[in-house]
């Protein structure tokens, strides 16, 4: 029975896919799904299936969790890849933890692949509670569909309509071990904590309160489809496909609640965690309504929503390179610092006069630019606060003024590398140079 029903979930959902890559912990739910997929597999010789572990190095016994999973795995005749992560805390060891796993799980999902996870109507319960106690709205509340994105990674979950006891039966009937984490004792986790000592409670007292959880979850995805539907138009007015800022053109003449959900659509489309309401409304002060001559930003995670003009922008944390020298030598390649690329400055090949090319590689493509020869010393360096000619019939401008012409982001302009000749700056690369007397 419980094939058949989830032989139909593939059915309904992925008709035509042939290859997954399979989440497999070795716990309960994974076990079920990786034996329900290699059952399925017997029916359709032609479906490709993987199966990776993740070790994250938090319990003494991660090790023989290995050795089990890859046991299984060779009995069943699936690829098992192991990736061993390190967990990155700051936000608590669940929140590393799935992080670490979905970041690497994404270094291997292959292009024709969707990850498939084995998380059951239980796990739809915990998640929904979480998103509650949370404050949450409707985006946070609809918890887990049985198709979506997760780090941009495709996520199939066809287990979730499933009760864990019928992943237990199958399992059992299959007489197959499966490995039993000592952590998900520990009601130090929240996720815990609901499983062991709280849902146990409501489940006694309501028999169908994972069902009335999980409709209610359905109902908050069908209201934010709804809401996405009805802004659609008016949120494209606002973001640029090709750049994926967000324009703020009108933006002001909106109610707070439009605002709000505009901003929610953007940062979603860009898979940023969506702030609270709290940090939402702080963003939308600071940031939107600032002064038009200023450059505010607001922190979102690890990641910075920062405006320039009329637009916003969603960048990394950069560092500060106001400080940075650099010497460079020709002919030699010189990394440049926080992921700005590399620097090559050579002499220009078959030119009436002796000129340098300077290439700067950085993601995204290559800048080439001319340079006169110099004999003097070449250095790069991220800020200069002088003023400078851009011809030798033009006047000498501030340098802020002259970056506002070329409509270059407060932000860019520490990040785009200026050369110096000596002690005069020479050009900034991509941009100009300048005339020097």
């Amino acid at each position: 029975m419980l094939f058949s029903q989830f032989e139909q979930q593939i059915k309904s959902y992925y008709p035509r896919q042939k290859s997954f890559l399979i989440g497999f912990s070795g716990g309960l739910d994974s076990t079920a799904l990786l034996l329900l997929l290699a059952k399925l597999r017997e029916k359709s010789p032609d479906l490709q299936l993987r199966a990776i572990h993740i070790h994250h190095g938090l319990s003494a016994n991660a090790d023989a969790w290995v050795g089990h999973c890859q046991q299984i795995c060779q009995q069943l005749q699936i690829p098992f890849l192991l990736e061993k992560v390190q967990v990155n805390n700051e936000r608590g060891i669940e929140a590393g933890a799935r992080d670490a796993r979905y970041h690497a799980i994404r270094q291997h999902l292959q292009p024709d692949e969707v990850l498939v996870t084995a998380h059951h109507q239980q796990d739809q319960t915990e998640t929904f509670l979480l998103a509650l106690k949370r404050g949450s709205g409707v985006s946070g509340l609809s918890a887990m569909q049985i198709c979506s994105e997760l780090f941009g990674l495709p996520i199939f979950r066809p287990l979730l309509r499933f009760t864990r006891q019928a992943l237990l039966d199958y399992v059992q009937q299959q007489n197959v071990a499966w490995i039993e984490d000592e952590s998900n004792e520990d009601n130090r986790y929240e996720r815990n904590f609901l499983r062991n000592d709280v849902l146990p409670i409501l489940r006694e007292r309501w028999y169908h309160f994972d069902n009335a959880v999980q409709r209610s979850a359905q109902h908050c995805f069908e209201q934010q489809q709804l809401l996405k539907e009805l802004l659609q138009e008016t949120f494209y007015t606002h973001f640029d496909q090709s750049t994926q800022t967000f324009h703020l053109n009108q933006f002001t003449q909106y109610s707070d609640l439009k605002q709000k959900a505009l901003l929610r659509l953007w940062l979603e489309k860009l898979a940023v965690p969506i702030p609270s309401t709290l940090q939402l409304n702080q963003l939308i002060k600071d940031v939107v309504y600032a002064r038009q001559d200023s450059a505010p930003q607001f922190q979102l995670g690890e990641t910075v929503l920062r405006r320039y003009q009329n637009t916003l922008y969603l960048t990394p944390a950069f560092l500060d390179l106001r400080q940075v020298k650099i010497n460079v030598p020709l002919h030699r390649l010189i990394t440049l610092p926080d992921n700005l690329g590399t620097l090559l400055i050579t002499e220009k090949e078959q030119t009436q006069h002796q000129q340098l090319e300077a290439i700067w590689d950085r993601q995204g493509g290559a800048i080439h630019w001319t340079l006169p020869f110099t004999e003097q010393p070449i250095q790069v360096r991220f800020h200069y606060s002088g003023k400078v000619r851009l011809s030798a019939t033009s006047a000498k401008e501030e340098m802020k003024k002259i970056w506002q012409q070329f409509h270059v982001p407060v932000w860019e302009r520490q990040r785009t590398p200026l050369i110096f000749f000596g002690e005069k700056l020479q050009a900034a690369l991509g941009y100009f140079n300048v005339v020097n007397e």
